[in-house]
């Protein structure tokens, strides 16, 4: 925080008034604990909740730690797990982080979280999933509804109620973020239930159901011809062609493409791959397009940094495939159709993409689980609740393709107006990934939204660029600081450490502007003095 402080005073970090809410900003007002940390004293989370487990614990700061369940029904019955730390030095702020993937487990607090002293809560969505990736809830409508938006809802309504009684503060600054499952989860409280908080971060999020559809469209595109593969290697050289090619678009050659959309594939760019392969390029950029009929459809990957799209979305080996060795995207995607359409349904054989009426079975089907509904006119009580939405992804995002948010971005410009400036601001991450890593790119991105999130709720400042660092960070697996790329099963295991990069600070612009290179011939990359929010994408 007091770094951030400092580069806010050089002039390194830029915010703009925003129009005043309705209300008063919520202060954040510092305090202690004003009750006891025992089952007995917990009793404000309300009538469908039962506490757990209350916990007293010392690392790395004193904390009183409550595990419990919401009970849901109708549909259901069924339960949903929640956590929230309370730290005994509070900093006044409520801040709830929603995992990833299938969720169905409870993360623990971070260390970072805990130690800057915020109330911090989690839940398990209610799925019950017994897998990172494991979609096979979706055939029981009370797990669905839950994962979809309901679990959230009331894990929120519960730990703040909590929050409340446990500090005897009637009000505070109460935030919400996620990645990936949990920047769905995210949006979805935005739009369904704005009043469950102040700001809404949501990261790396697919803003329709049909995600998993163009995953099954790619699949079966190889499957049905296996020289259609392409293997990591390939799909790491493609990248390096991509990357020779473009860099520079941004007026530096500094190892990132700062505006994915300037890329332009062409089949003379790849003489390494047949032309099976780079067909399957083609379908990966193009995505899952629409056809008479049906409105079903979803954006392809802007292939700014392929190398991780090649194993999880292609998979390590040649079709055909075994449960073991199918993509995991495309292996998610199967658990969901066996839940939804039944144990035989078979999307590689069966689903026939150039069908409006089976297109249009599959919209059916997810508007039965849940409503994965997601558009921009649905975040008109953020008109007058006064809350704050900050949508992000990372520019390279190898398995939610970042066109989702820059589409719903603009969509929301464009429903809205100028006067969505009040409510809403997005960016992408150049050189990102999932929700986090990627060669070059920053490593502090979660902390500097949330920072940056907190200076407009309280504030009024909103957010036109945000500076983000690659300063060296110790990730913790399984816990608030980080809910997405690890915890949600794209990988198990921190990255192998390497050797340090050279510093650097990052200008990320609001959406749609991005930066551009702006300094003296020969000044430094790595500066972001040096680069300026001049350029502007056209996805």
């Amino acid at each position: 925080m007091r770094y951030r402080a400092m580069l806010m005073a050089a002039g390194m970090i830029a915010a703009t008034p925003a129009t005043a809410a309705q209300d008063a900003p919520p202060a954040a007002i510092p305090g202690t604990t004003a009750a006891a940390c025992s089952t007995g004293a917990i009793g404000w989370g309300g009538k469908d909740v039962e506490i757990r487990s209350v916990q007293w614990l010392s690392d790395p700061a004193p904390y009183c730690r409550i595990d419990g369940i919401v009970r849901t029904d109708k549909p259901g019955p069924n339960s949903v797990g929640f956590m929230i730390a309370l730290p005994q030095s509070w900093n006044g702020r409520y801040l709830m982080v929603i995992p990833g993937g299938s969720a169905g487990y409870i993360v623990n607090p971070s260390r970072e979280h805990i130690t800057a002293g915020y109330a911090v809560a989690s839940t398990d969505k209610g799925s019950h999933s017994t897998g990172a990736l494991d979609m096979s809830f979706r055939a029981d409508p009370g797990k669905s509804e839950d994962y979809a938006h309901r679990g959230a809802h009331v894990a929120a309504l519960a730990t703040q109620a909590i929050a409340r009684g446990y500090y005897a503060r009637p009000r505070m600054p109460r935030y919400i973020m996620g990645c990936s499952g949990g920047g769905v989860s995210t949006l979805m409280e935005a739009e369904r239930y704005p009043g469950d908080a102040d700001g809404f971060i949501a990261g790396g999020a697919p803003t329709s159901a049909y995600i998993q559809t163009f995953w099954a469209y790619v699949a079966q595109h190889v499957a049905r011809d296996p020289k259609r593969w392409i293997s990591p290697a390939d799909m790491a050289r493609v990248g390096q062609v991509i990357m020779d090619r473009f860099d520079e678009s941004d007026g530096a050659r500094d190892g990132l493409i700062w505006d994915p959309t300037r890329i332009e594939l062409s089949r003379t760019l790849f003489p390494f791959l047949s032309d099976a392969q780079y067909s399957t390029l083609e379908r990966l950029a193009g995505g899952l397009p629409a056809i008479k009929g049906s409105a079903v459809s979803a954006p392809g990957y802007w292939l700014a940094n392929p190398a991780l799209l090649g194993p999880i979305g292609l998979g390590t080996t040649a079709p055909p495939w075994t449960d073991a060795t199918r993509p995991p995207l495309f292996g998610s995607t199967v658990l969901s159709m066996k839940a939804l359409r039944g144990d035989g349904y078979d999307a590689l054989s069966q689903m026939d993409f150039a069908d409006p009426r089976q297109r249009n079975a599959e919209a059916a089907i997810w508007d039965k689980v849940g409503g994965y509904g997601y558009a921009p006119e649905k975040l008109a009580g953020m008109t007058r609740t006064g809350g704050k939405l900050i949508m992000w992804t990372g520019a390279s995002d190898e398995a939610v393709p970042p066109a989702y948010t820059a589409n719903y971005s603009a969509g929301v410009r464009q429903q809205y107006g100028a006067a969505s400036e009040d409510f809403f601001q997005s960016f992408l991450v150049p050189g990102m990934y999932h929700c986090r890593g990627g060669e070059g790119t920053p490593t502090d991105s979660s902390r500097a939204l949330l920072e940056a999130m907190e200076r407009w709720v309280e504030g009024g400042h909103r957010p036109t660029e945000i500076l983000m660092t690659n300063a060296p960070r110790e990730l913790e697996l399984n816990s608030t600081s980080n809910t997405a790329m690890y915890v949600s099963g794209m990988s198990k295991e921190k990255p192998a450490v390497v050797e340090a990069p050279p510093a650097r600070t990052y200008r990320i612009c609001a959406f749609p502007k991005v930066a551009q290179f702006t300094g003296a011939a020969g000044s430094d990359i790595n500066d972001a003095r040096n680069w300026s929010c001049t350029a502007t994408m056209t996805p």
